[in-house]
């Protein structure tokens, strides 16, 4: 494949990191005082009504039932997750979140080698050292202390998460073909928030609206333009071109920004525990993109 194209897709993919690496702060500025799911449905809401005018001059509608059921799926991941994410934010702090969402690519490893049956695993050595790198940085921190709730809640959400890239790589050589990042994005998400804003109804989360401040709305604002359509955008792009392991690696790239900004803002300094784990990752990192050119994606029919 084209070299300019796997330098294009890491390339968006480091954009994706920095995005995915301010979200967790961006949304512990919410009011906890808003229900999480009521808050998630927003945020896919608006996400995906900004592709929609895209969607509808390109007549990009779902291919048949087979289609809309793959969509409904991704969109239930989605959904998962980011009501996951607030609700656990509600007991915890957003670094401890940060950091638990840097295990998720050898979730997605696992799914890939189920799902799309590539030869992954040769990539398991370099994401088994990032992922110890980070979790040096988790054992040395100051603020990852949490109750188990919601790091069982938050873990569920990350599982979610681990599948959606297999399942969407999985999905583009079947009933998705041919479907483009915008597509994707837009129908994923649409799905996403009518199944909360389903469960919201019977549950009554939606009446938290009335305590709704004009700085939530902002923050769920930025949380759906950059953190959430930003993100998948760029997440549909380069799957096809990188492996959904390669992609969700980038994990490990956000996981050093959020650390190293909550240590900016909190005027900590790094001690020599939290400056290894961070130079594993980055190492295991850098393995990772130079083995990224010879594990093209395809699926095994």
């Amino acid at each position: 494949m084209n070299g300019t194209k796997f330098l294009r897709a890491h390339c968006c993919m480091i954009v994706w990191a920095v995005l995915i690496a301010t979200s967790f702060f961006a949304a512990a500025e919410v009011s906890p005082a808003v229900d999480p799911v009521f808050l998630t449905i927003l945020r896919l809401a608006l996400s995906a009504s900004l592709f929609l005018p895209i969607v509808l001059a390109r007549r990009e509608l779902p291919n048949g039932l087979a289609g809309l059921s793959r969509h409904a799926l991704l969109g239930m991941l989605l959904a998962i997750y980011f009501a996951s994410l607030f609700e656990a934010l509600r007991y915890t702090s957003a670094v401890t979140t940060a950091l638990m969402y840097a295990l998720v690519p050898l979730g997605t490893l696992c799914f890939e080698l189920i799902f799309v049956r590539r030869s992954s695993i040769f990539q398991a050595a370099p994401m088994v050292i990032a992922a110890l790198g980070a979790i040096i940085i988790i054992d040395n921190g100051t603020d990852t202390k949490s109750p188990v709730y919601p790091l069982i809640v938050f873990g569920i959400g990350c599982i979610a998460m681990a599948a959606y890239s297999p399942l969407s790589q999985r999905f583009k050589g079947f009933s998705l073909k041919g479907c483009s990042p915008s597509a994707m994005t837009f129908w994923n998400m649409a799905f996403g928030a009518g199944f909360l804003g389903c469960y919201s109804f019977f549950t009554g989360g939606w009446r938290s609206a009335a305590s709704l401040q004009w700085s939530d709305i902002g923050w769920i604002a930025y949380l759906a333009v950059f953190a959430t359509l930003g993100t998948f955008y760029l997440l549909h792009r380069s799957i096809g071109i990188l492996t959904p392991t390669m992609v969700t690696s980038y994990i490990y790239l956000s996981t050093v920004m959020s650390t190293a900004a909550h240590w900016y803002w909190m005027r900590q300094y790094p001690s020599i525990a939290d400056l290894f784990g961070m130079a594993m990752v980055i190492a295991a990192m850098a393995v990772l993109i130079s083995m990224s050119q010879r594990a093209a994606p395809a699926i095994v029919r």
